[in-house]
């Protein structure tokens, strides 16, 4: 009950953001949809796509460092640790409730790029429909990337929390203590990962892509070693968290 209390109040917090977010992303597609006739198809697919996809989720890593940042601020932070609930779900129902909002505003980008312009320019972008053709392909394509795209915005958040949190064991220098932690979380994980991934080498691999050579086998063992790297750190943050509040 806590945990979903918890998460409530962070989906409330933050949800106003992604809601400016998407409406500027419809808005931006209605402005290229008058403008495909001025501009390239490449460059249509990139402002409706790939930049939204990136910068949302260049703002759900800012938010996972805000929503600490602005406990700390408020003092709120005394009074959310008052509550019978440990520190490392307090985090994860932060971690959560950002998710949750990034996956709605992923299928928000995707169907607004459906109606304004991918609909609108079906007859001339027969490239899609070629690749539509090869749904299984297609499918299984964007599945792998969409677990991909939310695993590393997952990790991204989790070391970003990290950060924040030792930077608030110290009294003076609290930037550069983030900034340390931060680079220092992503190169431990860069050195841990490829000597953790050679054990985990007897695990399946996952096949992305089409038939024959249009696919490829990847390896699930760096993946697992930073899963374990995300559970870790989750708990490490929450003990952290807790200290802080004693402190």
């Amino acid at each position: 009950m806590a945990f979903r209390n918890l998460f409530r109040k962070e989906l409330k917090s933050v949800w106003p953001l992604y809601g400016v977010f998407s409406v500027a992303v419809f808005l931006m597609d209605l402005l290229l949809w008058f403008k495909s006739g001025v501009w390239e198809d490449d460059v249509l697919s990139m402002l409706s796509l790939l930049f939204p996809y990136i910068f949302i989720a260049v703002v759900t890593i800012g938010v996972g460092y805000y929503q600490l940042h602005s406990e700390w601020r408020t003092n709120s932070i005394y009074l959310l640790l008052s509550l019978p609930v440990r520190g490392w779900k307090v985090l994860a129902a932060k971690l959560a409730a950002t998710i949750t909002l990034l996956v709605g505003v992923m299928l928000w980008i995707a169907a607004s790029f459906s109606f304004t312009l991918l609909i609108a320019k079906w007859e001339e972008w027969g490239i899609v429909r070629d690749l539509l053709s090869f749904k299984p392909e297609l499918v299984n394509l964007l599945l792998h990337s969409f677990w991909l795209y939310l695993f590393i915005t997952v990790f991204a958040v989790v070391i970003v929390q990290f950060a924040f949190l030792c930077g608030q064991l110290v009294a003076r220098l609290k930037w550069l203590v983030v900034l340390i932690a931060f680079v220092t979380a992503l190169w431990a994980t860069l050195r841990v990962s490829p000597l953790l991934s050679a054990l985990l080498s007897w695990t399946p691999d996952i096949w992305i892509g089409g038939e024959g050579q249009d696919g490829t086998f990847v390896q699930t063992g760096p993946f697992i070693v930073v899963a374990l790297i995300i559970v870790g750190l989750t708990w490490l943050n929450g003990y952290m968290f807790e200290r802080e509040v004693e402190v």
